[in-house]
């Protein structure tokens, strides 16, 4: 039996297992069966004692007690993953003592259990997930919770009819605010996936890699998968990235968990030794500190063995898919750039925009990819002097955006006033047909923004009047991508208004932005920074710990292709200049 702590996994060797959640409180135990993209195909994917049965899954009154039986052989190939679910509709889990889950194999021997601690005005929680992963079933204590009970979870994951309370709620105790509440060790008041922090607040928070939360749809986030079942090539190796770095993700977030029971257990155990008296100088004292010690050391040696097996297994897996990922989800260095061509009529799936790596192992570093196309804005950080580093990520991240869509589906327009243009001359010799003209003066940059602002009105009262063939002909059909350097410099009022347009409307009407700035410059408007800041995703120019995954809150340290690559950029940037 193997006793779970947060975040961590370990393999299932029956194909058919119960599973139970013991709660001293009325409680309701349910499973939701969901996809790579974590919904629920439809509402019958959910099992609870309204609907008993779904896919492989059975909800069971044994006496007293709820159960799940889990048949893996006849979960559909569709469903990725089992979440066993529990809820106290009528109080928070803050308020009972902590639950704890057990898994049983069919001869009723117990193969894991995790006890759930930690909680505060969760009302419905996550307790294991039962997922695939290279072909075999594992099981993972997850723990999550959410403050606006059941209905609040499987709405989060696509139940479209969610079942109501079987426990009333107490009148003398009303249902807190509706907020999912963030694993152990998620940094505090975290922004919305994708987004990022200024400097003076906590760190971002993304899903990852445009990589996937748990729960929220795709289209709400600017990082995630592409779907579930009958996805692409390209896009079942995104995927695969997005698992690998979940996994990392709770691997680390185990170790760390367990490293800290251990640690808060040998103090407590010493500092029992202290406060008798009695104790303080018998001869059993050094005996009693060295077994405390020693069950210390035997925690920590486990947890890190278990963490090492685990962080192999992922090094090898993605060793193996580097050879196999398109080129602009690839490093610079990859053979995949040798036999590159522009798409033929979609753009990628996404593209490479660094890697990201943790303290614990830095031999496994996970690629963090940006799906496309674009739904929020980037900011490159060129804060503490490293203009000249921003600048360059910024060419770079603009070569693999043209190098992933096809010739002609993608403009970039320049605003360059401090430099005097000399960031879009680095992108030459990109034809006037896809790098426009400069804008170096204010006026310039007002003349763009404009022309921005108007094409957007424009395919906006179309997509309204369901008339956007109207617009064939006098509206260019590719996106647009502004690449701005040095913001605010040059802004007025109304630039600013026409840029939170464009980064509240653009995206949906084909135009982009890519911000290259530092932020102390931005500080001067004011709190609007505030809310422009928090609708992008921040890189650094240079290796920087401050991106969060979304299931635990670990801080990722981010590293841009280095100055190595240029040599790389420069090959691919005269490939495009002859194909586009």
């Amino acid at each position: 039996m193997v006793a779970l702590v947060k975040g961590q996994n370990a393999p299932l060797a029956a194909e058919r297992i119960r599973i139970t959640i013991e709660v001293d409180a009325p409680a309701e135990v349910s499973a939701l069966l969901v996809t790579p993209a974590g919904r629920v195909r439809g509402d019958g994917d959910f099992a609870y004692h309204g609907r008993p049965r779904t896919d492989g899954v059975a909800w069971v009154q044994a006496g007293p007690r709820q159960e799940l039986a889990i048949d893996l052989t006849a979960v559909p190939a569709d469903v990725e993953r089992v979440l066993t679910v529990v809820s106290l509709d009528d109080r928070a889990f803050g308020a009972v003592p902590a639950p704890s889950a057990r898994v049983f194999d069919p001869n009723g021997d117990e193969v894991g259990s995790f006890l759930i601690d930690g909680l505060r005005d969760e009302r419905a929680l996550v307790a294991f997930e039962v997922y695939r992963r290279g072909g075999v079933w594992k099981f993972r204590a997850v723990g999550q919770g959410y403050s606006g009970g059941l209905a609040q979870l499987v709405t989060a994951h696509g139940v479209v009819s969610a079942p109501a309370p079987r426990f009333a709620a107490s009148a003398a105790q009303p249902a807190p605010a509706q907020r999912v509440q963030p694993p152990a060790q998620a940094a505090p008041a975290a922004p919305a996936p994708g987004q990022a922090w200024p400097s003076s607040v906590p760190p971002a928070t993304i899903t990852p890699m445009t990589i996937r939360p748990p729960s929220v749809p795709i289209e709400e986030t600017p990082v995630g998968p592409a779907g579930g079942f009958g996805m692409s090539a390209e896009e079942r190796m995104y995927d695969v990235l997005w698992k690998i770095f979940e996994d990392a993700a709770r691997a680390t977030a185990s170790l760390r968990s367990a490293t800290e029971y251990a640690e808060k257990r040998r103090d407590t155990e010493m500092s029992a030794l202290l406060d008798d008296p009695r104790m303080r100088n018998s001869p059993h004292t050094d005996q009693a500190r060295a077994e405390a010690q020693r069950k210390h050391d035997q925690l920590v040696a486990q947890a890190t063995a278990d963490y090492k097996r685990d962080v192999g297994s992922l090094v090898t897996e993605l060793n193996q898919l580097a050879h196999q990922l398109p080129a602009p989800m690839a490093g610079w260095d990859s053979p995949s750039w040798n036999s590159w061509a522009p798409p033929a009529e979609e753009p990628a799936v996404a593209i490479r925009i660094g890697e990201l790596t943790v303290a614990e192992a830095p031999e496994l570093k996970v690629p963090m990819v940006f799906r496309l196309p674009m739904r929020t804005p980037l900011w490159i950080d060129s804060s503490e002097g490293r203009r000249t580093e921003a600048a360059a990520l910024a060419r770079t991240l603009v070569v693999r955006l043209l190098a992933a869509h096809p010739p002609g589906q993608l403009k970039v327009h320049v605003a360059d006033l401090v430099g005097g243009g000399a960031a879009a001359q680095a992108l030459q010799p990109l034809n006037p047909g896809v790098l426009f003209p400069a804008a170096t003066t204010p006026q310039q940059l007002s003349e763009t923004l404009n022309k921005l602002t108007e094409r957007v009105d424009l395919i906006q009262m179309a997509a309204q009047a369901d008339a956007l063939e109207t617009l064939e002909g006098s509206v260019d059909s590719a996106r647009q991508l502004l690449v701005l350097h040095d913001f605010p410099y040059g802004f007025d009022d109304r630039a600013v208004a026409q840029l939170r347009y464009l980064i509240e409307e653009g995206p949906a009407y084909g135009v982009n932005i890519l911000f290259v700035a530092d932020p102390g410059d931005a500080s001067t408007l004011g709190p609007l920074v505030s809310s422009l800041w928090r609708s992008m995703l921040r890189l650094s120019a240079v290796p920087d710990d401050h991106i969060g995954d979304p299931w635990v809150g670990i801080n990722w340290t981010y590293t841009p292709d280095g100055a190595s690559s240029l040599p790389a950029v420069n090959s691919v940037l005269a490939r495009l200049a002859s194909r586009i």
